[in-house]
């Protein structure tokens, strides 16, 4: 009997998907493991995008958090386009529509686009629109850690998984 593949939450922009904020995917993947279908070979793929699931259009203006997720989360904290909108009820529905699916598909972990003021893991940048970064996640990537998923951006998935095993 074969193995039953994990199930994982996908940021979609890493499978190639048009969908961030300019209206494209992540363009640094688009030859690498996440587009080529590797990936689907060893996984059950399960692609979100929380700007889009809360709402957002794509293309859409750029959006920072002006605190961290925790902050935001809780309602101290909000996020603003670059145009000073705020933004922030739109990250919060899109966060918790994808813990939703997450928790309703047995998800075994989440594999999620660095830097993004949703999805980044290790650090988002800081507010100010000057391509500065601070440490900390985005908010989905915030919501699903404090749910108890595993979640990893796309750089330490390769390190998790050895990268040659998805022949890289």
């Amino acid at each position: 009997m074969a193995a039953e593949r994990k199930r994982v939450i996908i940021s979609a922009c890493l499978l190639g998907v048009n969908c961030n904020y300019k209206g494209s995917a992540s363009a640094d993947y688009l030859q690498g493991p996440f587009f080529s279908g590797r990936l689907a070979e060893k996984f059950e793929l399960i692609p979100v995008c929380p700007e889009q699931l809360g709402g957002m259009s794509t293309p859409r203006i750029p959006s920072e958090l002006t605190a961290k997720a925790g902050e935001v989360i809780s309602g101290s904290g909000k996020l603003v386009s670059r145009e000073g909108a705020d933004v922030t009820a739109c990250f919060l529905k899109g966060g918790a529509e994808v813990l939703r699916m997450a928790r309703l598909l047995r998800a075994d972990f989440a594999v999620l686009k660095s830097r993004s003021p949703s999805c980044g893991k290790k650090n988002v940048y800081d507010g100010t629109f000057s391509g500065v970064l601070v440490e900390g996640p985005g908010i989905t990537a915030q919501m699903l850690m404090d749910a108890g998923f595993m979640v990893c951006d796309e750089l330490e998935f390769l390190e998790l998984f050895d990268g040659t095993d998805l022949g890289v």
